[in-house]
């Protein structure tokens, strides 16, 4: 889970007034970027997703009023919240001006510690109650719905064409439910439900809804998608695999397993928000519920579709022709299994993952994040040394988590973002060689199979480049390598540092690094205050005061130790 960070723009050109709001605001949940000209400010703001900007209303060369304007007119700043700061005497005028304008609150001078505080903290709340709505706002409707709901507090139902519409259920749930408390049935439905979540997540295919065991999905309802069948038909094998393989796993350890019933359709649909108080997102037509009878007779751990779908993917996939099928109140419905994708177009040896022939049809991303993401992480933890406790797989997944920390804080667009949580992923890869040394070895493994997941030659080249910047005492030269070095080190500054620590102690010893409590502390020391600098605003605004708190608890150690 993601640290709960806001970002803070103090806009003033008074250093005492800045020094005194970062003295008061410091901490690791406060992110503080500052600005002395509006074209600095006009640069933070365009760059970066602000929550707060703190405006000083006594600096005099900008329209404090169209200033305020821009920043909601900023479309990754709409939810800012502006509060004035300023002299009441001077600057009565400019404070009632601009909280007519939009400003949320203002803070006169001089400063008071709690006030400021106080008041920073209630938009703080704000701030983050906003974006856990927002986000559950968005798992809920899709992008268009939630769209015309912010621009006009409503939504109009609307007629789809050319949807494609997925149902699942598991096999005799009724029967193994009563064979379960409820704590444990709702953990297996949320185990499953949360990975067939993110698989769907992959495709851009919306979510409509659970009811029980059921999970129903849908392709196209968002503008400009094309090929909707074809990212469903491809999902779907995901999902079968998912559940093919948890069903292996089950049965070895000697559990009992769940079977699904996969089945989808294509067609119209109509679409809609119902309800006044608690509403919900639904979709209502026939092909839902020919969808739905697809799944009904569905063999166990089979994708069952229409012919009307098939005809749209056969090109592609392998399938089974059925037949016509009765279909209560519908008559015969041809129906087919779909097997596997076809070998030109296949990326793995079973035939569930997409090539990038496939992946350009299908208008998916030209990278497979996902893919490499699912290969790396699959060959660390099968290869790693079962002694590196320090460079183990938890290591490499919690760099992944900082980068995307750092680099959504820094303002960094998604594309990088992809191709820095890449690096993060394969930087400690040359580990399952040799101990030291070893980025070009992580640079290798990365660049042999780079391209078969869609990275093009610049991608390579980053990533490269980036792997490398994360080599002992290594200086970065840009946003991104200085990103990946925050990243690698982020642990120094916060709470876990002496449980992480611990580890790297472990782990040297096992590998012929041993030293005494009394010289671990001195290099330790030493390293902290002397050698290791964070390089990014947010790492120094959220790490830096940890890292120096770090330091004190090893010097008062070693003061001890050495007693």
């Amino acid at each position: 889970m993601q640290e709960a960070i806001i970002n803070i723009l103090i806009f003033n050109n008074n250093d005492q007034e800045i020094e005194l709001l970062k003295e008061y605001l410091i901490q690791p949940s406060n992110n503080i970027f500052i600005a002395k000209t509006e074209t600095e400010a006009k640069l933070i703001l365009d760059t970066k997703h602000i929550g707060i900007v703190l405006l000083s209303t006594d600096i005099s060369d900008i329209n404090h009023l169209k200033f305020i304007d821009e920043i909601s007119n900023i479309n990754q700043n709409k939810d800012c919240f502006t509060i004035i700061t300023g002299t009441v005497t001077d600057s009565a005028l400019h404070l009632v001006q601009g909280l007519n304008k939009g400003a949320v609150d203002f803070i006169t001078l001089p400063f008071m510690k709690n006030i400021v505080i106080a008041k920073i903290n209630v938009f703080k709340r704000l701030y983050f109650k906003n974006k856990t709505i927002l986000s559950l706002l968005e798992n809920i409707l899709p992008e268009a719905v939630l769209t015309e709901f912010r621009q006009n507090n409503k939504y109009t139902p609307k007629r789809h064409s050319n949807c494609a519409i997925l149902f699942t259920d598991f096999i005799g749930f009724s029967k193994k439910a009563r064979d379960y408390s409820p704590q444990e049935l709702l953990k297996v439905l949320d185990y499953y439900f949360s990975n067939f979540d993110l698989i769907f997540q992959k495709y851009n295919i919306e979510k409509i809804k659970t009811i029980g065991d059921s999970y129903m999905a849908v392709g196209g309802l968002n503008a400009n998608e094309d090929e909707t069948e074809l990212k469903m038909t491809l999902a779907a094998l995901e999902i079968k695999a998912f559940v093919k393989e948890d069903i292996k796993k089950r049965k070895q350890a000697g559990k009992d397993f769940w079977e699904v019933r996969i089945g989808i359709h294509s067609g119209d649909l109509i679409a809609g928000v119902i309800g006044r108080k608690k509403f919900a997102f639904d979709v209502w037509g026939d092909s839902v519920n020919v969808a739905s009878r697809c799944e009904a007779l569905a063999p166990p751990n089979e994708i069952n579709v229409s012919e009307h779908f098939i005809r749209k993917i056969k090109d592609f996939f392998n399938c089974t022709e059925r037949g016509p099928i009765e279909v209560k109140n519908m008559g015969k419905i041809n129906m087919f299994l779909i097997n596997d994708i076809k070998p030109e177009f296949k990326l793995d040896q079973q035939g569930l993952f997409a090539n990038l022939t496939l992946r350009a049809k299908a208008h998916l991303s030209k990278i497979d994040f996902n893919g490499i993401r699912s290969y790396i992480i699959d060959k660390l933890t099968k290869e790693l040394p079962k002694n590196l406790v320090y460079h183990s797989l938890d290591h490499t997944l919690n760099v992944e988590q900082a980068v995307i920390k750092y680099a959504n804080l820094e303002g960094v667009d998604e594309e990088k973002i992809i191709l820095l949580k890449t690096a993060a992923l394969f930087h400690d890869s040359g580990f399952l060689v040799k101990y030291e040394k070893n980025e070009n070895i992580g640079v290798q493994y990365f660049k042999e199979v780079a391209s078969t997941y869609g990275y093009a030659k610049a991608d390579i080249e980053f990533v490269s480049r980036i792997i490398m910047a994360t080599a002992r005492l290594r200086q970065p030269i840009d946003i991104y390598e200085n990103i990946i070095s925050d990243a690698d080190h982020d642990y120094l500054g916060r709470r876990d540092y002496h449980i992480t620590a611990q580890k790297l102690i472990q782990e040297m010893a096992a590998y012929g690094y041993v030293l005494t409590e009394i010289e671990w502390l001195e290099k330790q020391i030493d390293y902290l205050a002397h050698t290791h600098q964070y390089y990014t605003t947010s790492a120094k605004n959220i790490r830096k005061k940890g890292k120096q708190k770090r330091i004190n608890e090893l010097t008062t150690l070693l003061k001890k130790k050495q007693v």
